[in-house]
């Protein structure tokens, strides 16, 4: 069981890094989690995703 989640987990992410777009919108959450890590009150939980989310809505607009 132990061995499973992790598992699951990396067979979603696979399939979602063929498209570049989502790609692109991981990397920016990653880097901002890592960036906002000292946050106070462990924030970077709530402002990595939100960034990535802006992220999104500006590759999004750009494909348009």
């Amino acid at each position: 069981l132990k061995f499973a989640i992790p598992l699951t987990f990396i067979a979603i992410i696979i399939n979602e890094l063929k498209k570049i777009d989502h790609l692109i919108v991981m990397i920016v959450s990653g880097l901002t989690a890592t960036f906002f890590y000292n946050a106070p009150f462990k924030t970077y939980i709530i402002i990595s995703p939100l960034i990535g989310l802006f992220a999104a809505i500006i590759i999004n607009k750009l494909k348009r």
